[in-house]
């Protein structure tokens, strides 16, 4: 972390419509620049007027009441859609309502709290230190340390929360986007059973419709064929675009033919050992406490009859419909 980022771990503030908006915002390196410029169509230009027209569309917003405006934040969304104002708008909307029909996935995002604690020193799921070839960040997984008797499914949304708020603010991770790397060789029937079919299709809509950032690949490694038929049930909710995006390899070394192995713990063939970087980890999450509690604070109203509230009711979440779509396999 440079100095000259040291204001990601300032307390911005939730008024809608404050006197002074905060622009800081560290500066592109030529890398990101070349990545914002050639995918984002970014220029200071393009990034000064879509501030001015998402903080406009916040303030002027009846039901907002709360929402950060500081350029980091709303940079999310719009170099996550490619400054295309109308979606970004749509999307920001989306995600505050998701927050406040869901706060047992999205709220007490805290490194202190017992719980969350409790997963985060298990080595559940944390963000790698280390960006790869195209300057993307990496979020690892290991299906196996999560112990289904002591943890619930609101646990495992809150770290991935957790995770994606400890970096979302990064011009690296906006501009060149997430790889997600789950490896599955622990997973049991057990931890399927902490989350329902009609929680599938609401992250999966999340992901979809109100997920800031591109997702640019998964990978998920060691699938048992056991989970298949659950795991194919997800991918049929995802957009065709993502779908795309998903890949299953047999074992860590086909994984390696589309990822730097050097990138990852050490226990997976990398070279720094998983406790040294959930260390960097919990240091960053502390020192990002006051930030990643306050967004706790955003609010947004929401009423039965909105159409995100029908969006996500059970009887709109029925299990047909879903279309055609590429089955995973397992050899």
């Amino acid at each position: 972390m440079c100095a000259e980022d040291s204001y990601l771990f300032a307390i911005p503030s939730v008024e809608k419509a404050p006197e002074k908006y905060d622009d800081r915002v560290a500066e592109l390196s030529g890398f990101y620049q070349n990545i914002a410029s050639e995918q984002l169509r970014e220029d200071d230009a393009m990034r000064k007027q879509g501030l001015e027209q998402l903080r406009d569309w916040i303030a002027k917003h009846p039901h907002i009441k709360k929402c950060r405006t500081d350029a980091p934040f709303l940079l999310r969304f719009l170099r996550g859609k490619k400054y295309s104002i109308n979606t970004a708008t749509e999307t920001l909307e989306r995600y505050l309502v998701a927050r406040m029909m869901y706060p047992q996935w999205f709220t007490k995002l805290d490194i202190e709290e017992p719980q969350l604690a409790a997963l985060v020193d298990t080595g559940y799921l944390f963000p790698l230190p280390e960006r790869d070839a195209q300057g993307r960040a990496l979020i690892f997984n290991d299906t196996a340390q999560l112990d289904p008797t002591k943890f619930t499914a609101a646990d495992v949304m809150r770290i991935h929360m957790l995770v994606n708020e400890s970096f979302f603010d990064t011009n690296e991770v906006q501009c060149a986007g997430l790889v997600l790397v789950y490896d599955l060789s622990g997973m049991t029937m057990s931890q399927l059973s902490l989350i329902t079919l009609s929680e599938i299709r609401v992250l999966a809509s999340f992901l979809n419709k109100a997920f800031p950032l591109r997702i640019q690949e998964f990978h998920f490694v060691n699938t048992p064929a056991a989970t298949l038929t659950i795991a194919n049930f997800a991918l049929a909710l995802l957009s065709e675009k993502l779908r795309e995006r998903v890949f299953c390899h047999k074992n860590w070394d086909e994984c390696y033919t589309k990822l730097d192995k050097n990138l990852l713990p050490q226990e997976f063939g990398g070279k720094t050992p998983r406790a040294e970087m959930l260390d960097g980890f919990k240091k960053r999450c502390q020192r990002m406490r006051g930030r990643m509690q306050l967004v706790d604070e955003m609010e947004i109203e929401v009423s039965k009859d909105s159409k995100y509230w029908q969006e996500n009711s059970d009887a709109e979440l029925e299990s047909g419909a879903v279309g055609t779509f590429r089955q995973l396999t397992v050899d």
